[in-house]
């Protein structure tokens, strides 16, 4: 599902889009936000205005951020979130570089 490019001009269509890389069908995501079909269906139509608690409900869902749904950031990436997630509870500072540059030293390995 990565090959499938979809627009993401408007918050729907962001919505949708995350919704897709998740794999997850409107029903999926309709059950985990305990709404009905239809409202899912409505905020990918971009058919009605979604409260902003509802947004961060859906970002939550959706692994990804209310900044990515209201287009303000790029793609939203599940793994990259996790690792920031991570280093940012760490309080070592020297442990926190380290993991760091292991990080960067893996991504220049090209596994």
């Amino acid at each position: 599902m990565n090959n499938i490019t979809l627009a993401e001009n408007t918050l729907g269509q962001r919505i949708k889009a995350q919704r897709i890389r998740m794999g997850y069908t409107q029903e999926q995501l309709a059950e985990k936000m305990f709404v009905p079909k239809t409202t899912i269906s409505t905020y990918e139509r971009d058919a009605s205005d979604i409260k902003s608690s509802v947004l961060v409900d859906l970002a939550n869902c959706l692994a990804t951020t209310p900044d990515y749904l209201l287009g303000f950031e790029k793609e939203s990436d599940p793994i990259s979130e996790s690792v920031i997630a991570v280093l940012s509870s760490i309080k070592d500072e020297k442990v926190k570089e380290l993991l760091l540059n292991q990080i960067k030293l893996a991504a220049q390995m090209n596994f």
